[in-house]
Protein backbone atom coordinates (compact mmCIF):
# COMPACT_ATOMS: atom_id res chain seq x y z
CA UNK A 1 0.00 0.00 0.00
CA UNK A 2 1.32 3.45 -0.92
CA UNK A 3 1.90 6.00 1.82
CA UNK A 4 -1.05 8.32 2.16
CA UNK A 5 0.21 11.86 2.49
CA UNK A 6 -3.18 13.36 1.70
CA UNK A 7 -4.28 16.61 3.22
CA UNK A 8 -7.64 18.29 3.36
CA UNK A 9 -5.96 21.35 1.84
CA UNK A 10 -5.27 19.46 -1.38
CA UNK A 11 -8.93 19.90 -2.33
CA UNK A 12 -9.86 23.50 -1.47
CA UNK A 13 -12.91 23.35 -3.74
CA UNK A 14 -14.37 20.12 -2.30
CA UNK A 15 -17.25 20.28 0.13
CA UNK A 16 -17.95 16.55 0.57
CA UNK A 17 -15.43 13.74 0.94
CA UNK A 18 -16.01 10.02 0.44
CA UNK A 19 -15.24 7.60 3.27
CA UNK A 20 -12.12 6.48 1.38
CA UNK A 21 -10.86 10.06 0.99
CA UNK A 22 -11.61 10.83 4.62
CA UNK A 23 -9.79 7.70 5.78
CA UNK A 24 -6.74 8.66 3.70
CA UNK A 25 -6.75 12.21 5.08
CA UNK A 26 -6.95 10.87 8.66
CA UNK A 27 -4.41 8.12 7.82
CA UNK A 28 -6.68 5.35 9.08
CA UNK A 29 -8.43 2.49 7.34
CA UNK A 30 -12.02 2.76 6.21
CA UNK A 31 -13.05 0.09 8.71
CA UNK A 32 -11.38 2.10 11.50
CA UNK A 33 -13.22 5.20 10.33
CA UNK A 34 -16.52 3.32 10.40
CA UNK A 35 -16.05 1.46 13.66
CA UNK A 36 -13.92 3.68 15.90
CA UNK A 37 -15.11 7.17 15.05
CA UNK A 38 -18.72 7.56 16.19
CA UNK A 39 -21.18 9.54 14.09
CA UNK A 40 -21.52 11.96 16.99
CA UNK A 41 -17.83 12.89 16.57
CA UNK A 42 -17.74 12.82 12.76
CA UNK A 43 -21.21 13.17 11.24
CA UNK A 44 -21.85 11.62 7.84
CA UNK A 45 -24.29 12.50 5.08
CA UNK A 46 -25.95 9.84 2.94
CA UNK A 47 -26.82 10.83 -0.63
CA UNK A 48 -28.10 8.12 -2.98
CA UNK A 49 -26.56 5.39 -0.78
CA UNK A 50 -23.16 7.13 -0.78
CA UNK A 51 -21.75 8.01 2.63
CA UNK A 52 -20.05 11.40 2.53
CA UNK A 53 -18.33 13.60 5.12
CA UNK A 54 -18.75 17.36 4.99
CA UNK A 55 -15.53 19.39 4.97
CA UNK A 56 -16.53 21.46 8.03
CA UNK A 57 -17.31 18.30 10.05
CA UNK A 58 -13.94 16.83 9.08
CA UNK A 59 -12.13 20.06 10.01
CA UNK A 60 -13.98 20.17 13.35
CA UNK A 61 -13.09 16.53 14.06
CA UNK A 62 -9.41 17.12 13.31
CA UNK A 63 -9.40 20.24 15.52
CA UNK A 64 -11.07 18.34 18.37
CA UNK A 65 -8.28 15.74 18.31
CA UNK A 66 -5.48 18.27 18.72
CA UNK A 67 -3.35 18.19 21.82
CA UNK A 68 -0.73 20.55 23.19
CA UNK A 69 2.25 19.53 25.25
CA UNK A 70 2.64 16.11 26.80
CA UNK A 71 -0.71 14.58 27.54
CA UNK A 72 -2.56 17.89 27.64
CA UNK A 73 -5.60 18.46 25.51
CA UNK A 74 -6.31 21.44 23.32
Amino acid sequence: MKPSNFSITEWPEKTLFSRQETARILEVGVSTLDSLIPYSELPRTIIHKRVLIHRKDLENYIASCRTTGLGGTK
